[in-house]
């Protein structure tokens, strides 16, 4: 069982990788031209996929190595070892930097900026995140992952976290705002329960949802949150 003290550090730890990527995009940006909105375009399509596949390699990688050290502290037995995880959030990329470069062209160049920012620092957490998920349903001794949560988590948040519950379906997505440091960490506990149906229905991947999709979703939820208003 991963200790709430071991949670909270690795959750800062995941911090400081976002930390990492969002310095090096804020030093990128600062040698752009951005009186040249097409070369900016150019530049940002170039270099943005790099960094998310190349600090996402890395926060999968730290957490294959921590999921180690968890299950051994844990004293889970047999042979098993993690294996790291790319961001599930890769193939996003492309459409993302469409979107950002949008305000750029709109003479917003601050815009772009908020909308690289906010989202690179989700694509590379989103490879922990998935490394961790993905290792649990991968390790015959475990019996889920849960979601940890920031104090003064959002109210969507504490839904997902479902009051300390475990997700088990092997599908199941890690929903994040953009700005979201929630982890995901293993648990090899036989008795965690499991969350909600309707919290699985809550994780659902949104990117590639059309927009009315995307509203039914958000108002789902909506509704489930207004609900069970002062539970989470």
């Amino acid at each position: 069982m991963v200790s709430r003290d071991e949670a909270e550090a690795y959750r800062q730890a995941q911090i400081g990788v976002r930390a990492l990527v969002e310095r090096d995009l804020a030093k990128f940006w600062s040698y752009l031209d951005l009186s040249n909105p097409a070369r900016v375009a150019s530049a940002v399509d170039s270099y943005v996929p790099l960094l998310v596949r190349r600090f996402g390699s890395d926060a999968g990688e730290f957490a294959a190595e921590w999921y180690d050290e968890m299950r051994a502290s844990a004293g889970a037995g047999g042979s098993f070892r993690a294996v790291a995880v790319a961001s599930p959030y890769e193939d996003a990329v492309e459409p993302m930097i469409r979107r950002a470069v949008g305000s750029l062209y709109a003479g917003n160049p601050a815009g772009t900026l908020d909308t690289l920012t906010s989202s690179v620092g989700k694509y590379v957490l989103a490879a922990s995140r998935a490394t961790i998920a993905r290792n649990t349903d991968r390790d015959p001794r475990a019996s889920g992952w849960q979601r940890v949560t920031r104090a003064g988590a959002c109210e969507f948040c504490r839904m997902l976290a479902g009051r300390g519950g475990v997700y088990r379906r092997e599908t199941v997505h890690f929903a994040a705002h953009g700005k979201d440091n929630c982890a995901a960490v293993p648990s090899w506990d036989e008795s965690a329960p499991e969350v909600d149906v309707h919290i699985y229905e809550a994780s659902q991947r949104t990117t590639r949802m059309t927009p009315e999709q995307r509203e039914r979703h958000n108002a789902t939820i909506r509704g489930y949150l207004t609900a069970h208003e002062g539970e989470f």
